[in-house]
């Protein structure tokens, strides 16, 4: 997918989250959005420089299995947005109840994904 394409989706996500969904209410949802929304962002970030092609998109941090190696701070992201995937199995999936503090660590490790992003596609000259 094209960075701009990754971007738009990533940004639709987070406006609807922002928008319409309460942290507590909607947490599941919540989660999932940076779950999704964080992919987007890892694949811009990816893109831009130039670790992976736009043919080749990640889906999760780990799928597509692979061996990516990049510049520094490309294994912190990806290990960041794996911390937020890994809320899907307890609260997307599975049954825990509310964790506040689960959902707080979640939207702040995708604003770290975010800024590293932004951060790639700025360098790059790739932000619009």
């Amino acid at each position: 997918m094209r960075i701009e394409d990754h971007w738009n989706k990533a940004m639709r996500l987070e406006a609807t989250r922002k928008r319409k969904l309460d942290t507590t209410d909607d947490y599941e949802i919540v989660i999932w959005i940076c779950i999704h929304g964080g992919a987007h962002l890892a694949n811009i970030a990816l893109h831009s420089l130039g670790v992976t092609d736009e043919g080749f998109d990640l889906i999760h941090s780990n799928i597509p299995e692979h061996n990516l190696r990049g510049p520094a701070g490309v294994a912190e992201m990806l290990a960041i947005l794996k911390s937020i995937e890994d809320l899907g199995p307890r609260f997307v999936r599975g049954i825990e109840p509310l964790d506040v503090k689960a959902v707080q660590a979640c939207l702040s490790a995708y604003d770290k994904v975010k800024g590293f992003a932004e951060a790639a596609r700025n360098e790059t000259g790739e932000a619009a």
